[in-house]
């Protein structure tokens, strides 16, 4: 099976492990476990990114000890209890618990009783959900969300671009990923360059912004989608841009409150926002990883990128345990005298699979940048512009459109002559 071929199988589930992360709203959580087991479970669910808003408190001792800690104490928003009993006493501990609890209280039931009629019974004596042992993290976490769908942002995904070295081409890939994701997947997009001192989003699409990023993190808690549709900059196609201020002088050290701020309105705005990162691994770079739904992870095929890319990839396994892999893409393929590492060589040592391989052009690319265009617009037919768009199918989940041909004069004579 050819790389392209594999991509666009793989199309579909992208795209829904992209759109299924939900964050949890701010909210009091208690989880009563009995096994090992399932506290591992619930106390990695409640490590991921998708709840960081929300209290959690794992305790063992499943409903027994749910019901003597809550005789004593405020009962939290949402409990998460894990329950052994057959039904009759079951559902006595339930009356028990019921009595100590605010009607309010959401109660999700963890067990390995797969009966339906236990299920039904439990739904209606109130039980929020019941699930079946042994569970995973996200299950757990997605079954959360649904239960606070009001209240629970179901937001646009997220793809962020981190170069593993400076030069490698992330801007680039990601400017014209989300022009493909737009024109030619029918996919609305908004690209935001956080690029602060030397980003190339605007330069690059003969922009010239007044509002930029900056100015859009300085409203910090009052910017909302009002605020935020003044400042974006509009083309066709349902593609939208951010700029950069591209200020060498702007070296504020932004509130990471303030950049989530400004990711969550994004997100209620568009069907799809891509995160252009500067090439530089800071602290702030982290934050934005574990704000993406999904990353792509931009390299050339050198040392340098090796080291740094199998750096990122093992970060980004710790800190998102739950999420899929980074997607890898590797730029400037068949640089001239130039000693590279294999493709396959590169993404076995880094351990992540290739989805892009983009070929060195430079005079494509410098002719695209001197028109104030993107490849994907000016070159379509390249093999740099052809390169991408499997990526662009990845994240969209949808099939990358061909750009319409100029029809020649005589297809013209014989339609005026018909």
């Amino acid at each position: 099976m050819s790389m392209l071929e594999k991509i666009e199988k793989d199309a579909s589930t992208s795209k829904a492990d992209a759109g299924a992360a939900a964050f949890i709203p701010q909210i009091t959580i208690g989880a009563f476990t009995l096994t090992d087991d399932t506290r591992s479970v619930v106390d990695r669910a409640g490590a991921d990114r998708r709840m960081t808003r929300t209290t959690l408190t794992s305790e063992r001792g499943g409903i027994d000890a749910a019901i003597a800690t809550f005789a004593e104490q405020a009962t939290p928003k949402l409990l998460i209890i894990e329950v052994e009993e057959d039904a009759s006493t079951l559902f006595a501990k339930l009356d028990r618990l019921a009595e100590i609890c605010p009607p309010d209280t959401i109660v999700i039931l963890l067990g390995a009783c797969n009966d339906v009629m236990l299920y039904r019974d439990l739904k209606r004596n109130g039980i929020s959900e019941y699930l079946v042992t042994p569970i995973q993290p996200l299950e757990l976490i997605n079954s959360i969300a649904d239960l606070f769908e009001e209240d629970t942002e179901r937001r646009a995904p997220v793809t962020a671009f981190v170069g593993a070295r400076g030069g490698a081409g992330t801007s680039t890939l990601a400017q014209n990923t989300a022009w493909l994701m737009a024109h030619r997947c029918s996919t609305s997009v908004l690209l935001i360059d956080f690029d602060m001192a030397a980003g190339t989003c605007g330069f690059r699409l003969d922009l010239d912004p007044t509002m930029t990023v900056a100015t859009a993190l300085e409203e910090g808690e009052r910017l909302d989608k009002t605020v935020l549709d003044r400042m974006i900059q509009r083309g066709d196609s349902g593609f939208s841009v951010l700029c950069s201020p591209a200020d060498l002088t702007d070296i504020s050290d932004y509130e990471m409150t303030n950049i989530r701020r400004l990711v969550d309105v994004a997100r209620t705005m568009t069907s799809h926002v891509v995160l252009d990162l500067p090439s530089r691994w800071s602290r702030t770079i982290q934050g934005f990883l574990e704000l993406a739904d999904q990353v792509v992870l931009v390299a050339a095929p050198d040392l340098v990128s090796l080291r740094n890319g199998g750096k990122i990839a093992q970060n980004m396994r710790r800190a998102r345990p739950n999420d899929p892999p980074p997607l890898l893409a590797l730029s400037q393929i068949g640089v001239p005298r130039c000693q590279q590492i294999p493709p396959e060589q590169f993404t076995k040592t880094v351990g992540l699979d290739l989805r892009a391989e983009i070929p060195f052009d430079a005079a494509t690319f410098s002719a695209a940048e001197n028109e104030g265009r993107l490849v994907a617009q000016a070159a379509s037919g390249s093999g740099a512009a052809k390169s991408m768009a499997p990526l662009a199918s990845v994240l969209s989940g949808q099939e990358v459109k061909q750009s319409g041909r100029r029809r020649g004069l005589l297809p013209r004579l014989r339609r005026a002559l018909s």
